[in-house]
């Protein structure tokens, strides 16, 4: 969800359509919290109410006030289950090595998460593609990782949302 508005007593809440479509009528839930509301107009950047299909961006007000902040999701009720731990398949960038026990900071959508690495799953040798038992991901390494988070999000396999399914690992001591 982005920023919101107050214009004519209602909230508005701006952001980018993520998966499926945006409709008047549409039960919602919003995570993490896990409140329920229905959409009462759905508005483009020209304010016109309609429908909204992934990828655009759209104002959402709702039939009810319910608590929604920077990072919350709107999503279909039972759409995306909240899950607190993840496999992520991880392109190591730091110049320190990804090793488990550590704590990073998970950025998913707009919303910050501490996540720490629970195990390395397994290594994929560049070379040879083959998959290789690890202790750790070097820099530059690919990687299968077992993360637990702080707080539950709502992720989804990559291949059925981008945007659910990608997150991004900061260390929390340099900020890389």
């Amino acid at each position: 969800s982005g920023s919101s508005d107050t214009s004519q007593g209602r909230r508005i809440f701006w952001g980018r359509v993520a998966s499926g479509q945006v409709v008047p009528g549409q039960r919602i839930a919003v995570l993490p919290s896990g409140q329920h509301a229905t959409v009462a107009r759905v508005l483009t950047h020209t304010r016109q109410a309609h429908g909204v299909h992934a990828g655009h961006s759209a104002g959402i007000v709702l039939d009810r006030e319910v608590d929604v902040s920077r990072g919350d999701w709107l999503l279909e009720p039972d759409a995306f289950a909240p899950t607190r731990e993840i496999t992520a398949t991880v392109a190591w960038l730091d110049d320190e090595a990804l090793a488990p026990g550590r704590v990073y900071w998970a950025l998913h959508g707009h919303r910050w998460v501490k996540a720490k690495v629970a195990r390395i799953v397994e290594r994929l040798n560049i070379h040879s593609l083959a998959r290789e038992p690890a202790a750790q991901l070097e820099p530059n390494a690919i990687g299968h990782v077992d993360l637990l988070l702080q707080e539950a999000i709502p992720a989804a396999p990559f291949a059925r949302s981008r945007v659910l399914g990608a997150l991004i690992l900061v260390d929390t001591a340099s900020h890389k």
